[in-house]
């Protein structure tokens, strides 16, 4: 053996040299944790990924569900109330959904997930036993207990556990996180067609809230004990790495994310509209059956599981913004096919609804599922993931805050064509804004 093997080489003198220097500065954190919680280095947690899919099925499933629940207000138990001013609810929920992700980032990237995840859990089982007290015509207690209460709720869980996830994962984040956003597409699906039977049937409002507020209960008692954080530990611990990722206030200020910025928030204000629109629609002007009427969404919300997969296992193979695009300009002209049933006769019919649903289903799925990897993919710093997506979440939830009663106002009685060329038009323009985003974004 020559005398030359014995020679380490500099990337073994580096590697010894951080050793040492955590043994010496850090005493309780050993080499070999530091190398398992490198952001190059992340492990799969199967835990964590089942708890954030459970906490998304009942905390994106019930706004997902919240068409059933606007067509069941605007018929029977709000009646004297608009479903412009209903829309409210549901939209107060999105907001909160994405907007309050930027205020507890910062506990989250300090450490303390759990001092969000258990009181967010608590509030939102509370806030729906509340919501199965309320009256009918009592438009003030539905408002402040669905959507104030299980509101805040889903916005403090929804970033973090999306935060979390990342974590896990460096080379198939963005299929990791797809699959953790079919929690919510099933829990819309499956909310959707329990509350449908309910609120139509014996059991009626209260007992039906009561039962999903039971089923909530015990998914995210479960989904607490399972959920898991993978910290990096502190940038001064490990000496021969160089921070991978771009200055915070240089990345705010780059046309890629103004643009990702602008994008997020055009797509906000449409992405929802048909979501919250097509039971009553259906019901109204497509000759469809309370019976069928209840499983559109359904439908919608199935449909949008093989969006949320396929497109995000593509994007981890061709990259997030070349799969991102098509779908979301496919997702713009989906939503003209309303357009083109207002003047075909034909096509208000029950197959031409289900259709709609499939498509707009699959397309809409993929929007929101790859918008996440498309923020995480603008920076590559893991350590900063929370106040990231929290900052990306703000155009979001205040686009969703607005978005839906602004449709509702603009369809009025009977314009559903109009409805259907404000969704169109914003989501063509949403897509032409990820272009440009990723024609400027940065190149590593």
């Amino acid at each position: 053996m020559s005398a030359s093997s014995h020679i380490p080489t500099k990337s073994s003198q580096d590697d010894m040299a951080s050793k040492e220097y955590v043994q010496t500065e850090y005493p309780s954190i050993s080499a070999s944790e530091v190398e398992a919680t490198s952001p190059t280095n992340l492990k799969f947690d199967e835990g964590a990924l089942l708890g954030a899919w459970l906490v998304q099925f009942c905390v994106l499933g019930l706004p997902l569900s919240f068409g059933v629940m606007e067509s069941f207000y605007a018929e029977h138990y709000l009646s004297n109330f608009t479903p412009s001013t209903i829309n409210w609810i549901g939209s107060i929920q999105l907001c909160f959904e994405f907007l309050l992700g930027v205020v507890v980032a910062g506990v989250f990237d300090a450490g303390h997930f759990r001092w969000i995840s258990i009181p967010a859990s608590v509030l939102f089982v509370f806030s729906m036993f509340m919501l199965s007290l309320a009256k009918q015509e009592q438009y003030y207690q539905i408002f402040l207990s669905q959507g104030l209460g299980a509101g805040i709720a889903i916005g403090m869980l929804y970033t973090p556990t999306s935060s979390a996830v990342s974590q896990h994962f460096k080379k198939k984040r963005g299929f990791a996180m797809g699959i953790i956003t079919t929690g919510g597409a099933l829990g819309g699906a499956f909310f959707s067609i329990v509350l449908g039977h309910f609120l139509n049937g014996s059991i009626g409002f209260a007992w039906g809230v009561r039962i999903c507020a039971f089923i909530c209960l015990g998914c995210l008692i479960l989904a607490n004990l399972l959920m898991s954080t993978q910290y990096p530990p502190p940038t001064s611990v490990v000496t021969n790495e160089q921070p991978v990722g771009i200055p915070l206030a240089q990345l705010v200020r780059s046309t890629s994310y103004i643009s990702f910025i602008l994008f997020a928030f055009v797509i906000s204000i449409s992405l929802y509209n048909p979501m919250f629109s097509v039971e009553l629609f259906a019901l109204r002007n497509a000759h469809v059956s309370q019976a069928l009427g209840g499983y559109l969404l359904a439908i919608l919300n199935v449909s949008s599981i093989f969006g949320r997969l396929f497109f995000n296992r593509l994007a981890d193979r061709y990259g997030v913004f070349e799969v991102y695009i098509p779908c979301i300009t496919a997702t713009g002209k989906s939503g003209f096919l309303r357009v083109i049933a207002s003047v075909m006769t034909k096509c208000t019919s029950v197959a031409s609804i289900i259709v709609f649903c499939i498509l707009y289903g699959i397309f809409s799925g993929s929007a929101v599922s790859l918008y996440f990897p498309a923020v995480l993919s603008l920076d590559r710093d893991v350590t900063r993931s929370g106040l990231r997506l929290g900052l990306a979440s703000v155009p979001v939830g205040i686009a969703s805050l607005v978005g839906t009663p602004i449709a509702a106002a603009v369809v009025g009685h009977d314009r559903w064509w109009a409805g259907s060329v404000f969704t169109g038009v914003l989501e063509l323009t949403a897509a032409l804004l990820l272009t440009i985003s990723f024609l400027t974004k940065p190149k590593y």
